[in-house]
This record gives structure tokens, C-alpha cells and sequence, in this order.
């Protein structure tokens, strides 16, 4: 089975994303993206977290943004090494943006 990485940079959570998933794939919010994991989609969904996938965030971006004290528990962040790790337990990588 092949596994994606999908690598989030908008605050905007695109249509495509949700029919493309598959079994073992993993999200990365990174940049403006950290904040999905905070608001509910513009058309009324789930927050990012809410996805069928593993979530996890960059924590520089969260940190940026000032989001660290309201972060969801269930979300992981990740140091730039970890997200290298991430990548390479994934066949493949697809950035979004």
C-alpha cells in the first residue's frame, strides 16, 4: 500500500485533500495552515484534526503564530528533523498550497 504525506501551507482547507486521502496517509500543517487545526472551515466543517489521517504541525509555525497555549493536545508538533523522519515513513510527499 502506498502512503502520502500531504504537506498543507494555506489556511484554506482544499476540496481535493479530502477525496484524495487514503489509508496510512499523514497531514503536515505548515505556515498560515497551523490555524486549521484551531477554526472550523469557512463551509461550516470540521477542523483540520477532524481528518481521517494523522495530523501533525510544524511547531516554529505554531510558535510564530502565537498558538502554543491554545494548541490541541491530540496534534503533534514537530521540530524540522521530525518532519524529515515523517516524510520518509511516507512512499511519497504532495504539497498543497
Amino acid at each position: 500500500m502506498s502512503t502520502t504525506l500531504h504537506i498543507l501551507f494555506s489556511a484554506e482547507l482544499p476540496p481535493a485533500l479530502a477525496r484524495l486521502w487514503s489509508p496510512g496517509d499523514s497531514l503536515l500543517l505548515a505556515g498560515a495552515a497551523v490555524t486549521l487545526a484551531l477554526r472550523a472551515r469557512p463551509d461550516g466543517g470540521q477542523p483540520a484534526t477532524a481528518l481521517p489521517a494523522p495530523v501533525f504541525a510544524l511547531a516554529a509555525d505554531v510558535q510564530a503564530r502565537g498558538l502554543g497555549e491554545r494548541w490541541p493536545a491530540g496534534t503533534p508538533l514537530l521540530e524540522a528533523e521530525d518532519w524529515v523522519r515523517l516524510v520518509t515513513r511516507h512512499d511519497k510527499s504532495l504539497s498543497w498550497s
